[in-house]
């Protein structure tokens, strides 16, 4: 047993890993802008937007050892030769006897060929592959740890009862193969999002663990052990049974990790990133930063790798007095498993597998970038999985790392500093040189440090195809894969050439390279369309024929249409180009009588004809408006055989007797002098009385019906009273008549009053007979 907690437990706290240089793998590779592939340890959306159309890892390796217990000194640290040497523990080691609980981890991480694609702006896939292997020891009391650094010999801690509560160990390797895709989520200018998700393959390899939730114990010398109802959880896998334990084998019943990150970028300067290539407009620059600010948060190997157990495995309670075991010898699992059965009480709980759940963390990273390619990286990283009753698993230890960097496209320097949730600090420095990738988390410290308590080294063989703006060296806009002008400026429609006046056709291919033209006249312009180029076109603005040099003969009487005054109608060249069709040398627009030879002085007329209706001014009644011969040169509009001068009604058929206006039919006359013979009015009033309403509404039916009819309504009174009164009665009395023709349908506009008070008897006013009929509203069909 002796051999058991010397070689296990003092080795572990020297040779463990610490919170820090396993809290990021590779960093600080995986913040730099030019990561690829190996940015997916922190990362999973960092491949979308990448530096890089094309990234591979051939081989990577990061490892680190580290305790919170024991030092070594600079000066053995850089000189290995003192290794080993007489009294080294005593000169070069240093103990931390700080009151607090040691603990400590180891981590190695194995990067196998892995690479990543960019498919598109926007996208981009990646495979990766790696061996990862975890160590945790935790919990360890100082008590416990000093005796085992001094042999279980040391006096103040003997014949003493102590206590070790939650001591754990835990360690797993597996192999691990990933599929990531990552995408952009947002591109609106200034802001910038993209995502990505990794789903891996677990193989497991090898695991075991030991967790005593309280150790109660007692040494009485170094030979004598005492154990006091401990409880062991104690299981290692199941290639442990083989003969010849290969701790790099693996297994099958594989398990499944995920890793989900996202990315967001603020890039208020993005327009200066953008770039029109091959038609495509606002494209961004592939091999630049755009962001003044970037902040990414990550989750990070979730999931659960599942093993069977050992035939070793078995859980116990150690309970034993005053063990002597100075002879006690174990060379071997089977040895072991002997002794824990044959000394212990064991607890069967038929569990025949256990799952080692993976360093679940949650990654934040905040990048700065405040100059041209230099950086500042703040990047917490929040460790899970560390609860003390929890024995399967593995864990990282949360910190703060920041790094300032350097970072170019072949280039890079970084210089990590590192803060760890036990108050250690460490500073380091990252080189990327090309193919080659190397640093150290803690050089620099450890260059300056006293005790150096962990010590650890990446590095990386890659190789990268970058991406790039596509080559034009003409700068016009198209690439010298499309440009077939890759020497002179030129638009990308035309495949680079030079189009001078924008009409679509290559100046090497055009006659006219200055003036926009068409591809049917070599580039030349045909503004009238008429196939003849404005360069031999006489009339450019006008289409034309070539037999004119490309000017219009409209009427085709040999006369181009600018020198023709007649170019609708053929003629002949001593008329410039008009007709003239009765031959009296008077060409037939000014030809008055263009059927008839003519004069001179009567405008191409025998005589003078100013309507030009073939009657002489002399004897035409209306020389100004053409008409009949039967009608002495007048028109008659209406056709009713009566001159359009003597018809009342020009333009609605009538007879002669009403003067050209239609004919009252008798029954039309009755309904008329109905209404005039039935109009009576209450005394000295203008109120119409009821017994008048039927032949109104008689008369206002017929006017409806006749629709080119007006009446007249002239109102008038006898003498009796005064004339200024009697002139408002028969106003007032005329218009009653007229609002209640209005009020039956008749349009106002075909009513026209008028009234004349007492100044138009008809009958004398001395009798009252004469008096009655004086007292009247006449009516009086018109026709205007």
């Amino acid at each position: 047993m002796r051999n058991i907690y010397l070689a296990c437990i003092f080795s572990i706290l020297f040779f463990l890993n610490s919170q820090i240089t396993c809290s990021q793998e590779f960093m600080p590779f995986a913040q730099s802008n030019y990561a690829g592939v190996s940015g997916l340890v922190l990362q999973p959306a960092s491949i979308a937007d990448s530096r890089y159309r094309f990234d591979m890892v051939f081989f990577g390796f990061n490892a680190a050892v580290s305790n919170n217990y024991l030092a070594i000194k600079r000066e053995a640290y850089f000189n290995p030769s003192l290794w080993g040497t007489e009294g080294f523990r005593e000169k070069y080691i240093f103990e931390n006897l700080d009151g607090n609980d040691k603990s400590g981890l180891t981590a190695q991480s194995v990067f196998l060929p892995s690479f990543m694609i960019n498919l598109s702006e926007n996208s981009s896939i990646a495979f990766s592959s790696r061996v990862r292997g975890f160590f945790n020891v935790d919990n360890i009391t100082e008590e416990f740890a000093k005796l085992a650094f001094e042999g279980f010999d040391f006096e103040p801690l003997l014949y003493k009862d102590l206590t070790n509560a939650n001591l754990s160990y835990q360690g797993n390797y597996w192999t691990e193969f990933g599929l990531t895709y990552a995408n952009v989520l947002l591109n609106s200018g200034k802001h910038f999002l993209k995502g990505g998700l990794t789903l891996k393959f677990l193989q497991r390899m090898a695991s075991g663990y030991a967790y005593v939730s309280e150790l109660n114990y007692r040494f009485d010398g170094s030979d004598t052990l005492s154990l006091f109802q401990s409880k062991v959880n104690f299981a290692l896998s199941s290639n442990f049974d083989e003969e010849e334990f290969i701790p790099f084998k693996l297994t099958s019943d594989p398990g499944f990790g995920l890793d989900l990150g996202f990315v967001y970028e603020y890039r208020p300067n993005f327009k200066k990133y953008q770039y029109v290539m091959d038609g495509r407009e606002n494209l961004m620059r592939p091999d630049r930063d755009k962001y003044l600010l970037r902040v990414g948060i990550s989750l990070l190997d979730l999931g659960k790798v599942s093993y069977k157990k050992s035939i070793y495995s078995t859980d116990f309670i150690a309970d034993v007095r005053n063990w002597d075991i100075s002879n006690l010898e174990i060379d071997n699992l089977e040895e072991l498993y002997d002794t824990i059965t044959s000394r212990f009480e064991i607890i069967d709980d038929g569990e025949t597998e256990y799952q080692m759940s993976l360093p679940t963390a949650m990654s934040i990273q905040i990048d700065y970038n405040f100059a041209p390619d230099f950086y500042l990286n703040f990047s917490p990283f929040i460790a899970f999985r560390k609860e003390k009753s929890i024995y399967s698993k593995n864990h990282n230890y949360s910190t703060l790392n920041l790094t300032p960097r350097y970072d170019r496209k072949n280039i890079g320097v970084s210089l990590p500093m590192q803060l760890d949730e036990l108050n250690h600090f460490r500073a380091g420095i990252g080189l990327r040189l090309g193919f080659f990738w190397i640093g150290s988390n803690s050089l620099i410290s450890s260059l300056f440090s006293d005790k150096i308590y962990s010590t650890d080294a990446y590095l990386m063989v890659k190789f990268p195809i970058f991406r790039s703006e596509r080559r034009d060296d003409d700068h016009d806009g198209v690439s010298n894969k499309l440009d077939i002008c890759p020497e002179s400026a030129g638009i990308y429609q035309l495949q680079g050439c030079p189009d001078a006046d924008g009409d679509g056709i290559t100046d090497q291919k055009d006659e006219c390279p200055y003036d926009p033209g068409i591809a049917a006249l070599n580039g030349c312009p045909d503004r009238d369309g008429d196939g003849i180029t404005d360069k031999n076109d006489r009339c450019p603005d006008h289409a034309g024929t070539p037999l004119h040099e490309g000017c219009p003969d409209s009427d085709e009487d040999g006369i181009v249409d600018f020198e023709d005054e007649c170019p609708d109608q053929a003629g002949s060249a001593t008329l410039r180009g008009c007709p003239d069709r009765d031959g009296d040398g008077i060409p037939d627009k000014t030809d008055l009588c263009p059927d008839i030879p003519g004069k001179t002085e009567f405008l191409g007329c025998p005589f003078a004809d100013s309507d030009n209706d073939g009657i002489p001014d002399n004897e035409d009644d209306c020389p100004t408006l053409a008409g009949t011969i039967e009608l002495r040169g007048c028109p008659d509009t209406d056709g009713d055989g009566i001159s359009d001068k003597y018809d009342l009604c020009p333009e609605t058929p009538g007879v002669v007797e009403n003067k050209g206006c239609p004919p009252i039919q008798k029954e039309e006359i009755e309904i008329i002098d109905k209404a005039f013979s039935n109009l009576e009015f209450e005394s000295g009033k203008s109120i119409i009385k009821s017994s008048s309403f039927s032949s109104l509404n008689e008369l206002a039916e017929l006017m409806v019906l006749r629709k080119m009819w007006k009446v007249v309504l002239s109102g008038h009174t006898d003498n009796t009273g005064s004339p200024d009164k009697n002139m408002e009665l028969s106003k007032n009395r005329v218009q009653a008549v007229k609002d209640y023709l209005i009020k039956q349908g008749v349009m106002e506009f075909r009513i026209r009053a008028e009234w004349f008070g007492q100044e138009k008897p008809i009958a004398d006013n001395k009798t009252a007979a004469g008096r009655q009929k004086n007292r009247r509203v006449e009516m009086k069909m018109i026709f205007e």
